[in-house]
């Protein structure tokens, strides 16, 4: 197949790469021109313009059908809902869930409210401040995590002790933040993986050891309870294609999300390299299904830093 990535500047590209040049022909594109990692040729590296440019989808389209792509990989948050808005116009698979779950799910306090709903167990979640009269309840008990309702990528989230800590960041972020209860435990993002037809066809937890930002130092785990909680989630909210659950499991067993990524995430290579065949999972039609979620091996990611020197 030929696939294209888009976020080639990110920190998932190098792994990728190495894990799939073998068996397809991947393209990876970025708004960044001068973001390639170095172990990514030039004739598979891309440029498109940024999710916020009137000319983005263009260029997109214009570089899926110069190169022919058979699939779509996006992979950042504000170009989502912009190319499922327009997946018809594209001449290949686009592997991104509906528009309705990106845009419930993009949107941290109604992916949260909306959860709850469903019956999930989930943090406790309030908006923070006033927003259009409207004056929330805020969680009972500090400290809490504030952080954008639409943020992405661990990015301007807090700590803060108490509500005048919170509310003294609000004239610093254009955008309305949520309070959220803050969760006690091992953290995990899980790749979950289901078909064209939404069948869901593999669950792979990795237990997060260091993070910034981005994942750094991980391992998959077969932990049954956060499997049972992403199978829970997608009986409530069913999808199609690539989603990143990230959750907290508590000291007692208990497992909450306290974030939903319609899209893959930096540590999809991971379920990758694991021997889950992500996607040809998420492109079957659901035919021969075989018995309960694909299996993976023990895989540890140890991602660190490469410095280029060019001249």
């Amino acid at each position: 197949m030929r696939i294209l990535f888009t976020g080639g500047g990110g920190a998932a590209t190098s792994a990728l790469w190495a894990l799939l040049k073998d068996q397809h022909e991947v393209y990876f594109a970025d708004a960044d021109a001068e973001a390639k990692p170095a172990n990514v040729p030039m004739a598979r590296w891309l440029h498109i313009d940024r999710a916020d440019q009137p000319t983005f989808l263009e260029t997109l389209l214009y570089r899926c059908e110069q190169y022919r792509i058979d699939v779509l990989v996006p992979g950042v948050d504000e170009e989502l809902l912009r190319i499922a808005d327009a997946r018809t116009l594209f001449g290949c698979h686009v592997l991104l869930p509906s528009s309705w779950f990106i845009q419930c799910h993009r949107d941290k306090f109604v992916s949260m409210q909306g959860l709850m709903s469903m019956g999930i167990p989930c943090p406790q979640t309030a908006l923070l401040g006033h927003w259009n009269g409207y004056a929330p309840r805020v969680v009972a008990s500090w400290p809490c995590i504030v952080k954008p309702r639409r943020g992405r990528g661990s990015r301007d989230i807090k700590e803060c002790g108490s509500m005048d800590e919170a509310r003294a960041l609000e004239s610093l972020y254009p955008e309305q933040l949520i309070v959220q209860e803050y969760l006690h435990g091992q953290e995990y993002t899980v790749t979950c993986v289901a078909d064209q037809q939404m069948n869901l066809r593999a669950v792979v937890p990795v237990k997060v050891g260091l993070k910034r930002g981005v994942t750094l130092r991980a391992e998959t785990d077969h932990d049954e309870a956060v499997t049972a909680l992403c199978v829970a989630i997608h009986q409530a909210d069913p999808f199609s294609g690539i989603v990143n659950v990230q959750c907290i499991k508590a000291a007692d067993g208990t497992v909450k999300p306290f974030e939903i990524n319609p899209r893959i995430s930096t540590t999809t290579c991971l379920a990758m390299a694991a021997g889950v065949d992500v996607l040809g999972l998420a492109l079957s039609e659901g035919l021969a299904l075989s018995d309960g979620l694909a299996p993976f091996r023990k895989v540890s990611l140890r991602r660190s830093w490469a410095t280029e020197m060019v001249g």
